[in-house]
């Protein structure tokens, strides 16, 4: 998904709960495809990641342009509404199901107008 979004021209940050997941996506980043690469870093409380096209971590950099957000949150982002764009993944499980439920209708609440797209992968 980074890759078609960076590919568009958007820049990014990824939002993980912790360290451990923020770590494990950028290792990822590094080996999925080898033959592209998406410009990535990981992103700290000191600032460094907030530069690439591509920033990952726990919160996100500050006044960097960012255009798109990912979100691996299991609750609404804070201030996800400075982003024109919001991503979240959903894992198939039910508890992850219920969770995207909860924060769909926190959205739809705050005025916006969330969609759906089934991106299943076999």
């Amino acid at each position: 998904m980074c890759k078609k979004i960076n590919a568009l021209g958007h820049t990014i940050f990824v939002q993980t709960p912790d360290p451990e997941q923020a770590k494990l996506l950028d290792d990822l980043m590094w080996t999925f495809d080898q033959s592209a690469f998406i410009p990535h870093g990981l992103h700290n409380s000191r600032g460094d990641g907030a530069g690439f096209p591509v920033a990952i971590g726990q919160h996100p950099p500050p006044d960097s342009g960012i255009n798109v957000l990912i979100s691996l949150m299991d609750k609404v982002p804070e201030h996800y509404d400075q982003y024109p764009r919001v991503l979240e993944l959903v894992d198939n499980t039910p508890q992850d199901k219920a969770q995207a439920r909860d924060r769909y209708r926190i959205y739809r609440d705050q005025g916006h107008t969330p969609e759906t797209h089934d991106i299943t992968v076999y």
